[in-house]
């Protein structure tokens, strides 16, 4: 069967144009003809992609530029036609001819299948350094590699907010580098003119802390006296559910999550090290048995709980039991927390506490719990047995638990010191 004169003329033109290598022929399929495109390596190995273009002379055109931008895209990028082609139809580049990036195309990606079995709050933060992400790409001078991206995405989002050294800071710019990675080296959907600064070129946009300031600011501990009032206060509310939870973190130690898998049995609290993060994960579970330390004004109120809840006659609110029910092994646990947190945010004494005491968190129950037994308990429980109930090794309570304080509570303490090594001298005197 002759050759139409339209397809002969096409592949002089595309010969002409791009050289030795490329051919277009019909292909059948699906009881349709469509175009398939073939390119011929030096080597003589050979790359070809079905397209869906008709194979008719009113698409002669179409093809001829499809051609071209696959082999410009080849040449740029420096993947082979299959990659090119995936660029194009899946529209991650522009095939008009400029090859334009489709950032927001590469953005949902990378959420949504990359890092698609990622918890839903995680997924919430990447989703929101992705849109920093677009808008650093979207301001001027518009950037033509990673070095300018780096560049705009530090102007625009670090500031008093995400301080220097931060914690904020390096997360962002680890999630930036992390989807550059992914769209350069695993996807080849950019070239390396994007692939990320090295940790040591972007330090300059993470910046150092500043001397003379704590890299680390240790959380402040929830005072015993504002425990007291804010549980008041919940009791006064009929929020028994929600007293129920600060009590068991204020006066057992324990961490939010941890009570999904409470066990209770005879008055004895049994808890489990829930899998929470990528290190715990990999931990076999620990049980441990925790001991009440009560509030000074609510002697018995942690044992109290304690019996309310084995009884049934107390039960956690419900939004905190649907994120129970949410949470296992494979998703974790941290979801109960942020429910809690969100909860306990809403209520009107705690708004009040914040108001107050800014670094007030409402994790900071447990660290009352580490405060006031090695502060206010005489004589002081030891670091060893409270790390023990707490569920840490007595480095990380050193580190996390044992390290707060300010001058207030430093001036305190010296003077108690000093009165009482001069009530020890006036004995010796009298004696």
């Amino acid at each position: 069967m002759a050759t139409s004169i339209w397809v002969t003329n096409a592949r002089n033109l595309i010969k002409s144009a791009l050289g030795f290598g490329w051919s277009i022929s019909a292909w059948e399929k699906n009881n349709k003809v469509i175009t398939k495109i073939v390119y011929r390596y030096p080597s003589g190995q050979r790359n070809s992609v079905l397209v869906d273009i008709k194979w008719t002379a009113n698409n002669n055109t179409k093809i001829i530029n499809l051609v071209t931008d696959l082999s410009e895209l080849m040449r740029e990028r420096n993947v082979d036609l299959a990659k090119a082609y995936e660029l194009i139809s899946g529209g991650k580049v522009s095939n008009n001819g400029k090859h334009e990036i489709n950032w927001q195309a590469l953005t949902d990606e990378f959420l949504n299948e990359e890092r698609g079995n990622r918890r839903e709050t995680t997924k919430k933060d990447l989703r929101k350094r992705l849109d920093r992400t677009l808008q650093a790409l979207s301001v001027k001078p518009i950037p033509r590699n990673s070095e300018q991206l780096f560049k705009n995405y530090a102007n625009l989002f670090f500031d008093r907010s995400m301080p220097k050294g931060g914690v904020g800071r390096k997360r962002n710019m680890g999630d930036l580098r992390a989807f550059l990675n992914w769209c350069v080296l695993e996807r080849k959907y950019l070239g390396v003119e994007w692939l990320p600064l090295t940790s040591k070129q972007y330090s300059k946009y993470v910046g150092a802390v500043p001397k003379g300031r704590k890299k680390r600011t240790a959380r402040q501990p929830i005072s015993t006296a504002d425990i007291e009032m804010l549980l008041e206060a919940l009791k006064r509310e009929n929020k028994h559910g929600l007293r129920a939870i600060c009590v068991l973190s204020a006066v057992y130690g324990i961490r939010i999550s941890e009570i999904a898998n409470m066990e209770i049995k005879d008055g004895k609290v049994k808890i489990t090290t829930l899998k929470q993060n990528v290190k715990t994960m990999l931990e076999e579970p620990h049980t441990r048995i925790v001991e009440p330390l009560n509030l000074p004004n609510l002697p018995l109120e942690g044992e109290k709980i304690i019996a309310d809840l084995e009884s049934k006659k107390l039960k956690f609110p419900d939004v905190i039991n649907r994120a129970i029910a949410k949470s296992d092994d494979e998703k974790g646990y941290k979801l109960i927390g942020e429910v809690f947190g969100k909860t306990l945010n809403r209520f009107w004494f705690w708004k009040e506490l914040k108001t107050k005491n800014p670094d007030y968190v409402p994790y900071g129950f447990r660290h009352s719990f580490a405060w006031r037994a090695s502060m206010e308990t005489n004589p002081a429980i030891p670091y060893r047995v409270l790390a023990d109930l707490m569920g840490h090794d007595l480095q990380t309570h050193l580190q996390y638990y044992g390290a707060w304080s300010n001058n207030v509570e430093n001036k305190k303490r010296m003077e108690e010191a000093n009165k009482n090594i001069m009530g020890h001298i006036s004995k010796l005197a009298l004696a």
